[in-house]
């Protein structure tokens, strides 16, 4: 009865510290919480195995096309298809090629190659891709107009050079500077400038005028003025230039960048142009005058400095030279199969080979019989002219007009005289045909097949003219090859194709297997004669611990009731050593299975920690048993605390595992269920709102359970070694079992829904109502009914055990040294977004190792 008393006392003391709380009404997600509080049950009674804190986890998601997206790439992909061509693979709206003037023939062979589209390298000639078969089908109409490039790169790089010598008939003007040098019976050192004036002052010669003598002039006037104070020959002099000054240039018209420019005295038109940027796209290249003074000194042409690098007309500016640069004038476009494509600029009468060799000349994959003119005429209609280039002379070029274009299209790729061999063969490829070749005379002789060559046939495929449509021939080969049969020698025709095949086309491959103790296990080609011994050797040989005095080879005979199977013994010694009575002849489809020696298994490995006198990893042979182990660790220490025993088992923490992701699975699968039902049942935004947030806390939740891992905790009652060999608890070692023996604990856990989850030390004549009024009671939100106790040595103790008659409740129970006391919280009193964290808070905190609970949150 004292039991009794004391465990309503104990009730009626914490019922009073939660009285104020005890009807809270439901609220709209009760039925999710009642089913997440079964759920976080389960998880955590799950979880009373685990000796390590859960690890954080990271989520992370995987993309994936949208039924809407894939319905657009569909529509995408089918529009594409309906743009190509199906007889030529090229897309409709692009321009085909010009019909050649040869004998119709295979699109394979004569036609140009429908070649894919890649991405054409940087830097490439067109012959370069030519020989890469990268050209297109069709003419690329990517041209740009000449020469406007050269003024792309930064005019810094093309400014004049100081440094060089200044030539005799340089003028001189303000600000250059000249140095004297002075040696003999008077030494001295002058650097003077020419000033505004045009003057320069030294001493003991006085003032002297240089502006507008050339550079030559200078110095002889100079040693002319000193050889009045001086006699030359007890004094030398030496003249030379410094600092050259800087000049004001106008660049104005169709300019880039129009405007003054302050440049090197040095500076030539070249130098102004690419300071200004050069003309722009409706700037002249072929017109651009440099004035000086209002007369028009020179009209320079940068055509002639582009394409044949004369640079006559460059000549050096002064200052206030205006260079004007008029509007372009007539624009022609070249493309196709020319060396250098582009727009060029007409100077005067520009005619069609004149416009081809400005463009760098026809290259070697042009079409000279059809060369096609675009032109606009009377800037009304569009018409097209084809020219035969070959047949073109000086007196009959044709002159080309402002906004022409002209197309030089590509030769026939097919190589007109080629037959191609391919197959089973050791030479495929093309070779030359010529009149009166026959297959022999493409395949010589036996050598020039591959193994396993199907001697019954091969196959010619010819284009029968005048429509050019495939036919096919058969050639005997072995009639050929093997019985000279003459007439088999069949007259070859220019764009055959020549198949040899190999046998296995025709017939499935003939296989035999071989599995077991053996070291390359799996199927192998038959091959005629092949001995039980032979397949051994192929798979490596027979492993060590392979049974070798009895094997077992199933065999499948085809019969006309159906399929009949043969089982023969063989001893593999026998047939190693070549016995023909079990070194068998093979046949395709046989199946070898090589045993293993009786109960053959390598060593498991196992692993003891803690208070035992040898602590370690060991190996154990099998049926070898838990006791077993702790006598080869020496046994246990004087400090071994036998009831926190932990003993934890590979295939346990795999089942606990799949146990816990299903259950994660299962409510991940509710939640989800049940959110579409309140977004479907929602009446306002506000409210959709509302539930948008909570499906994201329990997805958070979710996500917090998932990063729980199971660690296969079993719960073992170990004891005094010979009394511990009859227990149940003594079983038998697998492969990874790993016993920890902890020393004796100090205290006792309180968790959960307390006011202080922290840990006491232990007090045997204490029980669990004086530990949890120690912690400072249960809160507002704690599941009495639900509060359990876990053991140390894995086990749990809940109030529902201890009801009854003759057992005194939970709250009196007495405690071991490591118990952990858990106070669940009543899920369906606390909003979602407390919810999440005290919840996960638990899920973090259940976990005991060696009696102490590891604190995670």
């Amino acid at each position: 009865m004292s039991h009794f008393l004391y465990d309503a006392l104990s009730t009626k003391r914490l019922k009073r510290l939660k009285a104020e709380n005890k009807a809270r009404p439901q609220n709209s997600c009760s039925f999710f919480r009642h089913r997440l509080r079964f759920f976080l049950t389960i998880l955590i009674t799950g979880f009373f195995f685990s000796s390590h804190a859960f690890a954080q986890f990271e989520n992370k998601t995987l993309e994936s096309l949208s039924p809407e997206e894939i319905s657009k790439a569909k529509a995408l992909l089918e529009k594409q298809d309906r743009s190509v061509d199906p007889k030529s693979g090229s897309p409709k709206n692009k321009e085909p090629l010009p019909p050649q003037k040869s004998e119709p023939i295979n699109k394979d062979i004569g036609q140009t190659p429908e070649v894919p589209s890649r991405t054409k390298k940087n830097g490439s000639s067109q012959f370069e891709d030519f020989i890469r078969g990268d050209l297109p089908t069709s003419i690329s109409l990517n041209i740009e107009q000449f020469g406007y490039e050269l003024f792309r790169q930064a005019p810094s790089s093309f400014t004049p050079v100081d440094a060089l010598p200044v030539g005799p008939d340089y003028l001189l003007g303000p600000g250059d500077e000249l140095r004297i040098d002075i040696w003999g019976k008077v030494n001295a050192a002058h650097t003077v400038v020419v000033d505004r004036d045009g003057k320069i002052v030294l001493p003991q010669f006085g003032t002297l005028h240089l502006a507008g003598l050339s550079f030559s002039e200078s110095k002889t006037f100079i040693k002319k003025a000193f050889s009045r104070f001086y006699d030359p020959s007890e004094v030398k002099m030496n003249v030379s230039m410094g600092q050259l000054r800087s000049i004001r240039v106008f660049v104005v018209g169709k300019a880039k960048h129009p405007g003054s420019y302050t440049l090197s005295s040095f500076s030539s038109l070249i130098n102004a142009l690419l300071a200004s940027g050069g003309p722009s796209k409706v700037g002249s290249m072929r017109n651009i005058t440099v004035k000086r003074k209002g007369e028009t000194l020179v009209q320079f042409d940068l055509y002639d400095l582009l394409l044949k690098g004369d640079k006559r007309d460059d000549i050096r500016l002064m200052p206030e030279d205006v260079i004007f640069i008029p509007t372009v004038g007539p624009l022609i476009g070249i493309a196709g199969n020319v060396r250098a494509p582009a727009v060029y600029e007409s100077k005067g009468e520009m005619t069609l080979q004149r416009l081809i060799e400005m463009a760098g000349g026809i290259s070697a994959t042009g079409y000279l019989q059809q060369i096609q003119v675009e032109r606009i005429f009377d800037n009304d209609a569009k018409t097209i002219l084809d020219i035969d280039l070959s047949a073109l002379s000086e007196n009959k070029d044709l002159p080309l007009m402002d906004g022409d274009l002209v197309k030089v299209f590509s030769i026939n790729f097919g190589i007109t005289n080629a037959i191609t061999l391919k197959g089973n063969v050791n030479r495929p490829g093309k070779y030359e045909w010529y009149p009166g070749m026959r297959v022999r005379d493409l395949i010589p002789s036996l050598g020039a097949f591959l193994p396993d060559t199907y001697f019954d046939f091969a196959l010619i495929e010819r284009l029968v003219p005048p429509d050019n449509h495939q036919e096919y021939l058969s050639i005997a080969l072995g009639d050929l090859y093997l019985n000279g049969v003459q007439e088999k020698d069949i007259l070859l025709q220019p764009h055959d194709n020549v198949s040899v095949f190999n046998r296995f086309d025709f017939i499935d491959q003939q296989t035999i297997h071989i599995e077991g103790a053996v070291n390359k296990p799996g199927p192998y080609a038959f091959r005629p004669n092949m001995k039980l011994s032979d397949l051994l050797n192929l798979s490596g040989g027979p492993k060590d611990y392979a049974f070798l005095d009895s094997a077992e080879l199933t065999r499948i005979t085809p019969v006309p009731d159906g399929p009949r199977i043969e089982r023969m013994t063989i001893d593999l010694n026998k047939a190693i050593s070549g016995d023909p009575d079990h070194n068998l002849a093979l046949r395709k489809n046989d199946h070898l299975s090589v045993q293993t020696v009786p109960e053959w298994s390598l060593y498991r490995r196992v692993q003891i920690e803690g208070e035992v006198r040898f602590p370690g990893s060991y190996t154990a042979k099998k049926g070898e048993t838990l006791s077993s182990l702790i006598e080869r660790a020496g046994g246990y220490t004087d400090n071994a605390y036998l009831k926190g025993a932990i003993f934890t088992r590979e295939s346990v923490r795999a089942l606990q595992q799949k146990q816990l992701d299903d259950s994660i699975d299962r409510l991940e699968h509710q939640i989800l269920s049940e959110s579409a039902e309140t977004f479907e049942a929602a009446l306002s935004t506000e409210a959709s709102q509302q539930h948008s947030a909570s499906i994201e806390q329990r997805k958070a939740l979710i996500i917090k359970m998932r990063a729980a891992k199971a660690k296969g905790r079993m719960a073992i009652q170990l004891v005094e070694l010979d009394s511990f060999k009859i227990t149940p608890s003594n079983i038998t070692l697998e492969d990874g079992d790993h016993l920890i023996i902890p020393e004796r604990a100090q205290q006792v856990q309180v968790i959960g829904a307390v006011y202080n989850q922290t840990a006491f030390i232990y007090d045997p004549d204490t029980h669990v109502s004086h530990y949890l009024e120690k912690a400072g009671g249960l809160t507002e939100n704690a599941n009495e009914k639900t509060i359990y106790v876990l053991k140390v040595d894995g086990t749990a103790v809940s109030k529902q055990q201890t009801k009854g008659f003759w057992k005194k409740g939970l709250l009196s129970q007495s405690l071991d040294p490591g118990d952990t006391i858990v106070v669940p919280a009543e899920i369906g009193k606390i909003a979602w977004l407390r919810e999440v964290k005290d919840i996960t808070q638990i899920l973090y905190q259940i976990a005991v190792t060696a009696g102490v609970l590891i604190v995670a949150f």
